[in-house]
């Protein structure tokens, strides 16, 4: 089976790669029942009136505002255009070191982020960005999390829903097999044979030792290789407390992932040695549905509940004074994410 044949029945065989559209349908269905509810048609963009976006269209920059500094990785906001000096300066100024990570500030499931290894890199990458982008130093923690929570207006108390231990994608020689060879035989890395090939040509046809562990991919999506683990049976009262109170210093939040690196569960239990890396809002998703062992049925059933909250959520929120959203508001919202998306991808 060539590796063409072997990623069309990967992707087949699991649905964790199929169309995102396909985890949505009953969501679609759904939503004209949870509208009249709610008593709007667009009632999700109240459900963190703190956040200003569509649903996917949050402004990552923006939302790491509400955050404490001290949580935050260091980040600047790139405009297009810019001078590529004026992020070599902060970096020598905020004393960070390569490599850093280079992302979109309106986020497309980890696509077009970067990991930059060199001032070089760094220009080169700048001098071709078509939207805003954020520079963020990178985090070195070994281990990367998504934290789902939410909580009612008006309630002090919050429930941590979801909980997603991530696996970068790597594989481990055994001194017979090139990495070419290893890349071929784990279903996840065949998916990421093209990029593999450009980020380790000098590995490609060498023998990897034995029991050596050769990282693939250090950016913890998805789409990237990354397995998405359940860990929802390790979700504590240290951890639900530990965001009750970060989330009350955050005005305007409800609802949304938190995506997280950190030496360990416990320093995040404990409110040390961690950074969030970004926050995803009323688009966010309960990343746990995509461990490969969690079936579609369960994850629609997941996705359905998750939609529920956030009517309950924005109709509270709208009780208490913030604004119904109008059909105007919600299509230029939805029109300037399209423009964006599509500058973005843009050839």
């Amino acid at each position: 089976m060539s590796i063409q044949q072997s990623s069309w029945y990967i992707k087949s065989a699991s649905w964790e790669y199929w169309p995102s559209w396909v985890l949505y349908i009953p969501v679609y269905i759904q939503h004209l029942w949870l509208s009249i509810k709610a008593g709007n048609l667009f009632f999700f963009l109240r459900t963190n009136p703190g956040i200003d976006g569509f649903i996917l269209s949050d402004s990552k920059f923006e939302t790491l505002k509400m955050v404490p500094t001290h949580f935050l990785p260091k980040t600047k906001y790139i405009a297009p255009k810019e001078n590529p000096l004026a992020a070599i300066n902060y970096l020598e100024q905020e004393q960070i070191t390569y490599p850093v990570i280079l992302k979109p500030d309106i986020g497309f499931r980890g696509l077009l982020v970067q990991k930059i290894e060199n001032k070089s890199a760094l220009v080169i990458a700048i001098q071709k960005l078509k939207v805003p982008h954020l520079l963020q130093e990178y985090v070195p923690y070994s281990e990367e999390l998504g934290v789902f929570y939410y909580r009612y207006p008006g309630q002090k108390e919050g429930v941590v829903s979801s909980l997603t231990l991530k696996e970068f994608l790597s594989v481990k020689g055994n001194g017979m097999h090139t990495l070419k060879e290893l890349v071929s035989r784990n279903p996840r890395a065949i998916l990421q044979t093209e990029s593999i090939q450009k980020r380790f040509p000098d590995h490609w046809n060498h023998v990897l030792v034995k029991d050596q562990v050769l990282e693939l991919e250090s950016i913890g999506n998805h789409n990237r290789g990354t397995k998405f683990i359940n860990g929802n049976h390790l979700i504590s009262e240290a951890l639900r407390l530990r965001f009750d109170h970060l989330t009350a210093q955050m005005d305007g939040f409800y609802f949304g992932r938190f995506d997280i690196r950190t030496r360990s569960l416990d320093s995040l239990e404990k409110g040390i040695d961690f950074k969030i890396l970004e926050i995803n809002g009323v688009g966010g998703e309960p990343t746990h549905i995509y461990d490969p062992d969690y079936s579609l049925l369960k994850a629609w059933a997941t996705i359905l509940k998750y939609w529920r909250i956030t009517a309950v959520i924005a109709k509270k929120n709208m009780q208490q004074g913030s604004s119904k959203p109008s059909f105007k508001e919600a299509y230029k919202k939805w029109a300037d994410f399209r423009a964006y998306k599509k500058m973005a991808f843009e050839k």
